[in-house]
């Protein structure tokens, strides 16, 4: 239940070439060192020295809703073949998640829309994008109409790691951290109670400018080796910006494209929709929403290399989206998904069958992380 390619992917994955937005990781200049010990100008004690997270306020991270009030997934009706996949893959995840019906942009009339200028001329386009902008924006409506304190939705062809749980319980505390949880307190939701967005799932994410809060995930298993990492912008180089290649990283974001899985707070719902309705120019929503990411007031929290991604399954080309022309004779033998190792998707008959020790890595020639992965905080600006 989760990101329909259809519409959802329309704004999302087909207009996100439009966007140029760099991937920025932190003061390039600066080791893990100098960054834990320096005082960013406070007269203050650096919190990142000593803070911990308790482990209680991680627990809701492995519930059926990965500590969300709900999990959504937005599916055009039609599309029954993508729904069943990511039933299946949820289930299996530990995972429930309620269906938002995808939206046809040619039942959006343009008098219901905030702005016509940026909209294309060409109807097909203007319905890709319109259709999309909906979805998301009734995902939105949602969460303010149901009182919900926050919801995660994902597109319908979404796949994460067979560790999700363990992953989201990192940037869990990443994200206590980066949005200033008091040490030792534990927050009504796992992720801290002071955000608008978690953009878990993205293919291009900024951080924001003179921000230099990190949570760093060294000799983590689950991220790929650079190599095997595609965006739609620049990835940072983690040995040049002092992370090594197994490194993930938690910040606050500033722009990004694609929305494969995000989560919004009841707070940032709001904020959504009014910002939506206030734009003087219509853009995709991931657009948008990468644009109210970089204003003060709409707290994003980012993670790279991203949890979740879009997976393209075997069989034929045609079927995986629906925006787009394609050959109906052209055929992928294998299934891929892009920046995850251990794929749901590509398991997902070793764990229907219980065989858990059969789990394939993506990249099975790539180098092997060896060990438990290490956490840490880095330079929290005191506001």
């Amino acid at each position: 239940m989760l990101r329909s390619p259809r519409l959802f992917v329309i704004g999302v994955f087909a207009f996100c070439c439009f966007s140029t937005f760099s991937l920025l990781y932190g003061p390039h200049q600066s080791p893990f060192q100098s960054i834990l010990t320096q005082s960013t100008n406070h007269t203050r004690r650096n919190p990142a020295i000593g803070f911990k997270v308790t482990q209680e306020s991680l627990e809701d991270v492995r519930n059926s809703t990965l500590g969300f009030q709900k999990i959504f997934v937005i599916n055009l009706p039609e599309r029954t073949d993508k729904l069943d996949q990511f039933v299946i893959v949820s289930s299996l995840a530990g995972i429930t998640a309620d269906v938002i019906e995808g939206v046809k942009g040619k039942n959006i009339q343009n008098k219901s829309l905030p702005v016509l200028e940026g909209l294309p001329t060409a109807d097909h386009g203007r319905d890709n994008i319109v259709g999309c902008w909906r979805a998301h924006m009734n995902f939105a409506q949602i969460i303010v109409t149901s009182g919900l304190s926050s919801a995660l939705v994902m597109e319908d062809d979404a796949d994460w790691d067979v560790s999700i749980k363990d992953q989201l319980q990192s940037f869990a505390s990443g994200s206590q951290f980066v949005t200033a949880a008091p040490t030792g307190h534990k927050p009504r939701s796992p992720y801290g109670d002071d955000w608008d967005l978690l953009w878990l799932g993205h293919c291009a994410s900024k951080i924001m400018p003179d921000d230099e809060r990190r949570w760093v995930i060294e000799n983590d298993a689950t991220v790929p080796d650079p190599k095997r990492r595609v965006n739609f912008a620049s990835t940072p180089d983690m040995e040049a910006s002092g992370y090594d290649n197994s490194t993930r990283v938690v910040y606050r974001a500033s722009d990004g494209v694609c929305l494969y899985a995000y989560a919004l707070s009841y707070r940032g719902a709001r904020k959504l929709l009014r910002g939506q309705a206030l734009r003087k120019t219509f853009t995709p929503i991931d657009v948008g929403i990468g644009k109210m990411c970089k204003e003060k007031d709409f707290k994003c929290i980012g993670v790279f290399p991203q949890l979740i991604d879009s997976h393209k399954a075997a069989g034929r080309i045609s079927r995986d989206s629906d925006i787009g022309k394609f050959s109906a004779s052209e055929v992928r033998l294998k299934g891929f998904t892009h920046n995850i190792v251990h794929s749901m998707r590509l398991n997902m008959d070793f764990l229907l069958a219980d065989e858990k020790a059969m789990i394939e890595r993506q990249w099975p020639d790539d180098p092997v992380v060896v060990g438990p992965p290490r956490q840490r905080p880095m330079a929290r600006v005191m506001e």
